[in-house]
């Protein structure tokens, strides 16, 4: 089974294709995200797909080249399932910061992969560039 360390560098990597599809085989349906905005019941790939699209709008008005993720903390000991704790980093092509994040996360083990069934947003720091 993957560890979550790679997972989070794959889900960062998936954030580079600018697509919400690219996001849904992190995401189990259903799934909770809990952002600036509220909270947000994910119930469907379409609902997955119409949350993410003004965030991967607004990466690819930023010009995204780089997306590192950092796991800070993790508990994977329950069973069938983890928590972690997430700081990721998006960055231009000139390399410029975009901004950072932090996020907690809640997954699950599905068919051996792990799924994201909670996202809640931690911490934004935006870059003054943008």
């Amino acid at each position: 089974m993957e560890d979550l360390t790679s997972f989070f560098h794959r889900y960062g990597d998936a954030h580079l294709k600018l697509s919400a599809e690219a996001l849904e085989p992190f995401y189990h349906i259903p799934s909770l995200i809990n952002d600036l905005g509220g909270v947000h019941a994910i119930s469907s790939v379409e609902d997955l797909a119409k949350y993410h699209a003004p965030f991967m709008a607004e990466l690819k008005q930023a010009r995204l080249a780089m997306c590192k993720a950092m796991l800070t903390e993790q508990n994977s000991a329950l069973p069938g399932g983890a928590r972690a704790l997430v700081s990721f980093r998006f960055g231009n092509e000139n390399n410029d910061l975009i901004f950072d994040c932090d996020y907690s996360f809640a997954l699950l083990r599905h068919d051996q992969d792990w799924k994201i069934v909670f996202a809640q947003l931690g911490e934004i720091r935006y870059s003054d560039l943008y």
